[in-house]
């Protein structure tokens, strides 16, 4: 059996037994909090227990599955060299904080948002470092699966362009475990998320390591993360310009997407040329 189809199985077996353990932990939350309603804690939705707990199983299966089935060190998707490439990291989550924040401020600007800085306290200053320490790792175990081996394997077969498009792909798709009413929200988030996975795709390609698009991940997440401490939303219905929930959908998100693939390509074209220059 090759690599791909015991990859496969093995996906499906992790998708499996996430759902199994997430049923097991939201049914066990219920039961506590029908057991103890005077909690006033607010029970989770089944579709997040589903999303952290398939990012626990995927980051653990996905170190055994690298080991024992690939026998090949989790170093080798590129993190190699750390020392070296950290700047990549920190430019990353600039990049991605820098991004995203403008989105805000236009969405501000048109009136979709305003701006309502909360009244900070010690505990709102701990859940910013904690925060902080969440969307990396968060970003590292996305970012070793779908850059580190989903695109790394497709584009052995199918080729850089072929990959990263499909890889983009199915990164849209699984960020939707979630119930939607409005199918104009799925499709503006389906665009944006695409457009997010193909940023972070062009990172490792450009960069032929993680730390990069770990960086852009991280910093993306932490703008969505920190948002509600300084603006509002204010409720619309224009979701194909302005977008959903999630900062990454609607036009004008996709707009500064689009841009930052530019911005990608025009930072890195000239540094693969220069490469390419000194080899010949």
């Amino acid at each position: 059996m090759s690599v791909y189809k015991k990859f496969t199985i093995f996906f499906l077996s992790v998708i499996l037994l996430s759902l199994l353990v997430s049923l097991l932990i939201y049914n066990l939350q219920m039961f506590a909090y029908h057991k103890n309603p005077e909690t006033q804690l607010k029970p989770f939705h089944f579709s997040k227990i589903l999303s952290r707990t398939t990012t626990v199983v995927l980051f653990i299966s996905l170190i055994w599955f690298r080991k024992k089935i690939d026998k090949k060190s989790i170093q080798s998707l590129g993190l190699e060299n750390f020392s070296i490439n950290k700047h990549q990291l920190w430019i990353g989550f600039l990049a991605g904080i820098l991004s995203l924040s403008l989105v805000v401020v236009v969405k501000n600007f048109f009136g979709v948002s305003t701006l309502a800085p909360k009244t900070w306290e010690l505990f709102d200053l701990i859940k910013c470092l904690y925060f902080l320490g969440a969307v990396f790792c968060i970003a590292f175990v996305e970012e070793l699966f779908f850059r580190g081996y989903l695109l790394q394997s497709w584009i052995g077969d199918l080729g850089e362009k072929k990959a990263a498009v499909y890889t983009s792909l199915f990164f849209s798709l699984t960020h939707f475990i979630r119930p939607i009413s409005d199918p104009m929200i799925f499709v503006s988030e389906f665009i944006g998320l695409f457009l997010v996975g193909y940023i972070l795709s062009l990172a490792w390609i450009y960069t032929r390591k993680l730390y990069l698009s770990i960086g852009i991940h991280a910093g993306w997440v932490y703008v969505v993360k920190m948002q509600p401490y300084f603006v509002d939303s204010i409720p619309h219905d224009n979701h194909l310009v302005f977008g959903g929930e999630r900062l990454v959908s609607g036009g004008i998100s996709w707009m500064f997407m689009i841009l930052f693939v530019w911005f990608l390509k025009l930072s890195y074209d000239k540094t693969l040329e220069n490469k390419n220059i000194n080899l010949v």
